[in-house]
């Protein structure tokens, strides 16, 4: 965990620490806390089961009128490994109405563009991968000195942004210190000033298509490209059926010429009854890849499709059933995998 992430985790958690006592005028300081917790199995073509769990907590305070303090602490644990934690989110948000809605958030917080990072979390998430494949998973090295990127990642930068909507439109704009092309797994990443904007369109109930942009530099803390991402995404839920899916472009400066990526999602969640579902997702991406013994740059695509099937035990649990296709960069076949999740979710406040 970085050192800013740190500091501020800890400055945060001392507020949300403080009394919960009654306000002026007899009223109480709203407060909300909930935990997930979900334990995830795959069995792969090399025979190896990948346990993990994960331990999700999430709390909210408000501090003052319209004024929200927000920590979201995350501990983990792959196989028989050792325990990681790492802070998701530490901000202070505050929201009011002037002739729209308006909210201001200020320090660590979720990526602000890209469908997958709305779904980040196990019991909103409804494929038993608890993320989109895509925003864990690195380009292959794309030459000319580049740095290592991610078509588009699951960060929670440091940063400012400002949000707006109304019935029928959104819109939003942030300042971060990471490039949402950075692949996430970077320890104590750099300081990278990146701009993102954005919004969208809901023209009728259930429907929304929305565009956002990306523009700085993205890589390691040894070297930095500059880069700009486009990202489209839309979704459309009607009865019992919800259809979403993403686009993504990118372009990286690279010291011997621009290069890019593109790759796209498609979702789709059916709900059979008040308790079982089915949900498939598909990405393919596709990147260019150096091919160290001639120099070439050709285009390669990687493709994931998970097929999952769900049962609510009861309102807090969940247990899904899952088949998964993986088809990666520069290897001619397809691994299959079955995987088995229990997501549990608790709102105690």
């Amino acid at each position: 965990m970085s050192t800013r992430a740190m500091t501020m985790a800890l400055a945060l958690t001392v507020v949300l620490a403080g009394p919960v006592a009654a306000q002026p005028g007899g009223g109480t300081r709203e407060v909300a806390v909930d935990t997930v917790v979900g334990v995830q199995d795959y069995f792969d073509d090399s025979g190896a089961w990948k346990t993990q769990l994960i331990i999700d907590p999430f709390g909210t305070v408000e501090v003052a009128p319209r004024l929200q303090v927000s920590v979201r602490p995350l501990v983990w644990r792959v196989m028989m490994g050792n325990w990681e934690s790492y802070v998701a989110q530490a901000s202070v948000r505050y929201q009011f109405e002037k002739r729209n809605q308006w909210r201001v958030e200020a320090g660590k917080f979720t990526s602000p563009i890209g469908l997958g990072m709305t779904e980040n979390r196990a019991n909103v998430n409804d494929s038993i991968i608890w993320w989109h494949r895509g925003y864990y998973s690195y380009l292959p090295p794309i030459g000319g000195g580049a740095a290592p990127h991610a078509l588009i990642s699951s960060i929670y930068p440091i940063g400012v942004q400002v949000a707006t909507s109304a019935k029928h439109w959104d819109a939003r704009a942030a300042f971060i210190d990471r490039a949402p092309a950075d692949f996430f797994h970077v320890d104590n990443p750099p300081f990278r000033p990146n701009g993102v904007v954005g919004g969208g369109i809901s023209p009728r109930q259930g429907m929304r298509i929305g565009v956002a942009a990306a523009w700085g530099r993205s890589g390691d803390t040894t070297v930095s490209d500059p880069y700009t991402l486009v990202n489209v995404e839309g979704e459309y839920a009607f009865g019992y059926t919800k259809i979403s899916g993403e686009w993504t472009h990118d372009r990286f400066d690279t010291p011997t010429g621009d290069r890019e990526a593109r790759g796209a999602t498609l979702q789709v969640k059916q709900t059979l009854t008040p308790r079982i579902y089915v949900h498939t997702r598909a990405t393919a991406i596709t990147s260019p890849v150096t091919i160290a013994a001639t120099g070439e740059v050709p285009d390669r695509t990687s493709w994931y499709a998970d097929t999952t099937g769900g049962y609510l035990v009861n309102a807090d649990t969940t247990i899904r059933l899952a088949h998964a296709a993986i088809k990666r960069w520069n290897v001619a076949s397809v691994d299959h995998q079955i995987g088995l999740s229990i997501v549990w979710a608790k709102r105690w406040w």
